[in-house]
């Protein structure tokens, strides 16, 4: 097996990784806000925030850092053999980390410019503040999603290249 099809593989299993994994954080959401009086209601949560833009901004994120950290770890876990587990945990809290970021930038562009040299921290309320919050709730699911990615990985890995010697 060659480097870009190492690469390949990191990538696709990256994308299949950050959907589930939002799809997770929206069934969290959902059940966080449960009610049997308004079921609809706790479904559509994301209708009623207002912060929609930076969850799908997040989101986009998330699916370009998971592209290029994917091909990374593919590549280190298919090519140089690196430890499946580490690698997937590494990849996963960096791209948890890089879309959180890339979805901060919105509120900080729209509202914390405006209140820098005030007495709020934008800083704070724009960047540490959802950084630890989604380190905290993601802390489990990435643990868990970042196991599957890199031992898929190293299965697919194993698969393509004993086929390519059959």
């Amino acid at each position: 097996m060659n480097d870009q099809e190492a690469q390949i593989i990191g990538s696709r299993l990256a994308m299949k990784s950050v959907l589930f994994g939002a799809i997770v954080a929206y069934l969290v959401m959902t059940f966080m806000t449960w009610s049997w009086d308004n079921i609809i209601e706790a479904l559509t949560w994301i209708k009623h925030i207002g912060y929609v833009k930076n969850l799908l901004v997040g989101l986009l994120g998330l699916l370009v850092f998971g592209y290029i950290f994917g091909k990374k770890a593919g590549h280190e876990i298919i090519i140089q053999k690196k430890d499946h587990t580490w690698v997937g945990f590494k990849y996963g809290f960096l791209t948890l980390w890089a879309g959180t970021f890339v979805g901060c930038l919105v509120g900080f562009f729209e509202e914390g410019l405006d209140n820098i040299g005030t007495g709020d921290n934008p800083f704070e309320d724009y960047f540490f503040k959802p950084f630890f919050w989604i380190t905290i709730f993601g802390l489990v699911p990435v643990v868990l999603v970042g196991f599957w990615f890199g031992s898929q990985i190293k299965k697919k890995g194993r698969r393509e290249s004993s086929a390519n010697h059959a």
